[in-house]
């Protein structure tokens, strides 16, 4: 659940100013058809690697938070036999 939700913010702060150039390019009137043409061809591949990154950065997120609520555990497990013991 938290790699997912993680996933969802990368993928939208990622998102918000991953295109600003493209855009650019495709909006302003310097720029010839073949250009602006690339630009089109550009945004999919530059979506995908957008989400791809951004679920990278989700799955080593999740990854972190449950190793270190791992040591907590263990922490807490070994509070819990040096009081008993």
């Amino acid at each position: 659940m938290i790699g997912i939700a993680a996933w969802i913010l990368l993928t939208a702060v990622l998102w918000r100013n991953g295109f600003g150039d493209l855009f650019e390019r495709f909006i302003r009137p310097r720029w010839s058809m073949t250009q602006r043409a690339a630009t089109l061809l550009m945004i999919p591949g530059r979506a995908l690697l957008l989400t791809l990154v951004a679920g990278l950065g989700a799955g080593l997120t999740t990854l972190g938070l449950l190793i270190n609520l791992g040591v907590i555990l263990n922490l807490v497990r070994a509070g819990k036999l040096l009081l008993a013991g």
